[in-house]
C-alpha cells in the first residue's frame, strides 16, 4: 500500500509542487493521473521513488514513511518502485538485452552489471520479459535501432525483469503515436491484472485514462481535486480538474498543451 498523509513539496524557488495531499493506493490498483501540464501530476509519482523528495507530511509504502530513507534504504524501494519514463531512459548504444538486464541492477550490485555478470536465472527472466511485451526478436538490436514504441517496450521488459511491487509510468505515451500508445497501455494493463503490480500512471489523454483505468486522481496546482473510481467520472469532473470546459482536441490529449 502506498498512502500520502499531509504531503507537501516546496521547491527552493517557492513553487508548490504538491499542496496538503492525502492519498491512499491499494495493493494491485490500475491508478491514472490526469492535469494540466504543472499540476503536480509527475511531482506525485516521482515523489514514490523519491526522485524529488517532499518537504511535508508522510509518504507511506509499505508502511515505512520513505521520506527519511537514505543509503540502503532508499536503494532498496528503488529495486521495490520501478519507473517508466516518457523518453524511455535506455542506453541508445547498448543491445536491448543489456538494456533489459539492467532491471535486475538492485539485486546483483553495480560491479556485477557492469561486467555483465548476470546469472543464467537472470538472462531468461529478460528474455522471457522481451516475450511478454513481443520484442524478443529485437535481442540484440542496439536500442537506437528501434522505434519509439519498441523502445518504450524494452523500458517495460527491463521494469518487468526488476520484479517490483509497483510500476509508476510518468507520461510514457506522450512521444507516441495514438495507435501505439494504446498497444502499451494495453501491455501496462495486462501486466497489472496478471501480476498483481500496483501501477500508477501519469497521462494527458482524457480518453485512454477513461478506457485503461481502475481509478482516476484528478490534479490541479499540485492539489488532489478528485479522486475515485472511472464510474463516477462525468464531463463535469474534467472541467474541474482542468478548470474549463472540455472541447474535443482535449480528448486527444490538447488539455495537457
Amino acid at each position: 500500500m502506498i498512502e500520502f498523509k499531509n504531503v507537501g513539496l516546496v521547491y527552493p524557488n517557492g513553487t508548490e509542487g504538491l499542496k496538503n495531499v492525502n492519498v491512499k493506493i491499494e495493493d494491485g490498483e490500475f491508478v491514472v493521473i490526469v492535469g494540466l501540464s504543472g499540476a503536480g501530476k509527475s511531482t506525485f509519482i516521482r515523489s514514490i521513488n523519491r526522485l524529488v523528495t517532499p518537504t511535508s507530511g508522510e509518504l507511506l509504502v509499505d508502511e515505512e514513511n520513505i521520506l527519511t530513507h537514505k543509503g540502503k534504504n532508499l536503494r532498496a524501494l528503488r529495486t521495490k518502485v520501478g519507473m517508466i519514463f516518457q523518453n524511455y531512459n535506455l542506453v541508445r548504444r547498448s543491445n536491448v538485452l543489456k538494456n533489459v538486464l539492467a532491471g535486475r541492477l538492485g539485486h546483483v550490485g553495480t560491479f556485477r552489471s557492469i561486467l555483465n555478470l548476470y546469472p543464467k536465472e537472470d538472462v531468461a527472466l529478460a528474455y522471457d520479459n522481451l516475450k511478454r511485451v513481443n520484442i524478443a526478436d529485437k535481442l540484440y538490436n542496439r536500442a537506437d535501432e528501434l522505434s519509439g514504441g519498441q523502445q518504450q517496450r524494452v523500458s517495460i521488459a527491463r521494469v518487468l525483469t526488476q520484479q517490483p511491487k509497483y510500476i509508476l509510468a510518468d507520461e510514457p505515451v506522450a512521444s507516441l503515436d495514438p495507435p501505439t500508445s494504446h498497444q502499451v497501455m494495453t501491455y501496462l494493463r495486462k501486466i497489472n491484472k496478471t501480476d498483481k503490480i500496483t501501477t500508477i500512471v501519469n497521462l494527458h489523454f482524457i480518453d485512454m485514462a477513461m478506457e485503461y483505468a481502475d481509478r482516476i486522481i484528478g490534479m490541479r496546482a499540485g492539489e488532489v481535486v478528485f479522486d475515485g473510481p472511472v464510474s463516477e467520472v462525468t464531463d463535469a469532473t474534467f472541467e474541474e480538474i482542468y478548470g474549463r470546459t472540455i472541447r474535443e482536441d482535449d480528448l486527444r490529449g490538447g488539455a495537457d498543451q
